[in-house]
């Protein structure tokens, strides 16, 4: 089941692999490509776009159904610094949940970041091609046995972010300001590149050279660690 599928592309490539998908958004765009019922209201990402196949009008509530309970949930690009993501978790009666997006980035919250940490295991990571200006990945999360959270509150380790170098973990925390020093400072330029200090930004240097020539960056890795080529993204 797919929350937030905006025109239903990701849903139309898993039905062409046999898998079965429901398909749900707030304002679905209508077939003949005006958003929102009646072309009212349009959907504020996908605008005009016609649909790939069929979404229906839905919202997180809808989650909580039973017959959704051998399901997994697919959250793709959940819109970023909104309670959607985190609304779709919490009401979601499954036990795996499927996430494509950014960490600490532009898409979902910090609040569905801390509550995967809280009540979700991470089983498996996945790359994804991306834009240039963008970090997404695939993972795949399945709920705490008895579910039980695993506790920690704000302070605890982030469920993904790690230092590239030495796995040190990230926190749970975003930065409010990014040119202040943080727990990870992440590259600019690749926003893949992840590091908790000058010395593991060194020891990474071989490794984040190739993530700007799959990335086609023309610019080497920063060699100022505290300079303004890298971003904090935790504190």
């Amino acid at each position: 089941v797919e929350m937030g599928g905006g025109v239903g592309y990701w849903a139309a490539l898993l039905r062409r692999r046999g898998v079965a998908v429901e398909c749900f958004d707030s304002a679905p765009t209508e077939a003949g490509g005006k958003g929102g019922k009646g072309g009212e209201s349009g959907n504020t990402f996908h605008g005009e776009c016609p649909p790939w196949g069929p979404v229906q009008r839905g919202s997180s509530a809808l989650l909580a159904s039973r017959r959704f309970r051998r399901h997994a949930l697919l959250l793709c690009y959940p819109p970023p610094r909104a309670p959607m993501a985190a609304e779709c978790l919490a009401a979601f009666c499954g036990d795996t949940v499927v996430h494509v997006g950014e960490w600490l980035g532009d898409t979902g919250s910090a609040a569905f970041e801390a509550a995967l940490a809280e009540g979700w295991e991470l089983t498996r990571r996945l790359p994804l091609p991306c834009w240039g200006d963008t970090a997404e990945d695939l993972t795949i999360w399945r709920r705490r046995g008895g579910g039980v959270p695993r506790g920690g509150g704000a302070a605890a380790d982030h469920p993904v972010l790690r230092c590239d170098s030495c796995g040190k973990a990230g926190s749970l925390q975003p930065a409010t300001v990014r040119d202040k020093p943080g727990l990870l400072r992440r590259c600019r330029y690749c926003r893949l590149a992840c590091y908790c200090s000058a010395a593991c930004a060194r020891r990474g240097d071989a490794e984040h050279k190739k993530c700007h020539a799959v990335r086609m960056i023309g610019a080497p890795p920063p060699a100022d660690f505290g300079g303004p080529e890298y971003h904090t993204c935790c504190v």
